[in-house]
């Protein structure tokens, strides 16, 4: 029965004017909801749809003076909110099943760690990173990289392209290898081929990257710019952290992740400072912060478990 035929029913069974068959029909339709008992719902759920059951049905609510009517109006109420509450509850169910599973893959600072996925593509997550994997990749191989750096192996797969989401940028390849650095608090984000070529696109920025080039995607200005980059895999993967003319929140973030260790100061000149340097990743923390200090020619001093940098 169409919507516009069933609610005109309600109405007229609301008012008393229904034959005998449609009062039966209703009573019946009204009965079946006992035969069938719905999963119990949190607190919160209840809550939902006792609110939009009552957005629907209050404008409609007009009183009624004759008391012979009550017990329909009584019952017609009932057929209203079980009707209401059970379409809601399962949409609710339908759109709550239809969301995909992930695994989420994190590491913690000074962690790394390798992961194969089914198809044979490997990942590897440097220090402080997180990546989403949906746990289905029959139909399309998809990956999101949260936060951090991930060099990726992919197997070939011509039917099934293997994509990567990371914040703006959409890469999509067929088999090959690359790295990309998507942290969240720096703002530039740098994709580099290793061998193969892999297609970019994302906002304001589009491209095919071959082989020995790199894509640096400014954030902020939502531009992006290719060049060329060092063959071979990525420095980290070869325990080296290379800062190159890097921003003190640059520096200090990668510090952080590599080495588990924070910078701060509050004193413009350090905080406006450019800072390179190559740090052997297996290097202890206090030897980071000595070798900073020296290049730049700075004094450090541990506050509330941070390194306090100052002139």
């Amino acid at each position: 029965m169409e919507t516009g035929k069933i609610k005109q029913l309600l109405q007229r069974y609301l008012l008393g004017r229904v034959s005998q068959w449609e009062e039966a029909t209703v009573d019946e339709w009204y009965e079946s909801f006992d035969e069938e008992p719905l999963a119990p719902l949190s607190a919160a759920e209840e809550q939902g749809i006792r609110d939009e059951i009552w957005q629907r049905i209050s404008p409609q609510i007009r009183p009624l003076k004759p008391f012979y009517r009550r017990t329909w109006v009584r019952a017609a109420a009932a057929v209203l909110l079980i009707a209401g509450a059970t379409s809601s509850y399962f949409l609710w169910k339908a759109a709550y099943n239809s969301a995909p599973a992930y695994t989420e893959i994190h590491t913690g600072n000074r962690e790394r760690k390798t992961v194969q996925l089914p198809d044979g593509s490997q990942l590897t997550l440097n220090a402080g990173s997180t990546l989403r994997i949906p746990d289905d990749q029959s139909a399309e191989r998809k990956v999101q990289l949260l936060d951090g750096e991930v060099f990726f192996d992919v197997q070939p797969d011509t039917r099934r392209p293997f994509i990567v989401e990371s914040g703006p940028l959409r890469t999509t390849v067929l088999g090959t290898s690359f790295n990309i650095s998507a942290y969240q608090d720096i703002h530039q984000l740098s994709i580099t081929v290793t061998s193969g070529k892999i297609s970019v696109a994302g906002k304001s920025a589009a491209g095919v990257l071959q082989q020995g080039q790199a894509m640096v995607y400014d954030k902020i200005k939502e531009t992006g710019r290719i060049g060329t980059a060092a063959n071979g895999r990525p420095e980290w993967m070869q325990g080296r952290l290379v800062l190159n003319d890097v921003s003190f929140t640059e520096m200090s973030v990668l510090v952080e992740k590599n080495f588990g260790i924070r910078i701060s100061s509050s004193q413009d000149h350090i905080r406006e400072s450019r800072y390179t340097a190559v740090l052997n990743t297996n290097m202890e923390p206090a030897a980071v912060v000595e070798v900073l200090a020296a290049i730049h020619q700075f004094k450090t001093r541990i506050v509330n478990n941070q390194i306090i940098m100052y002139e």
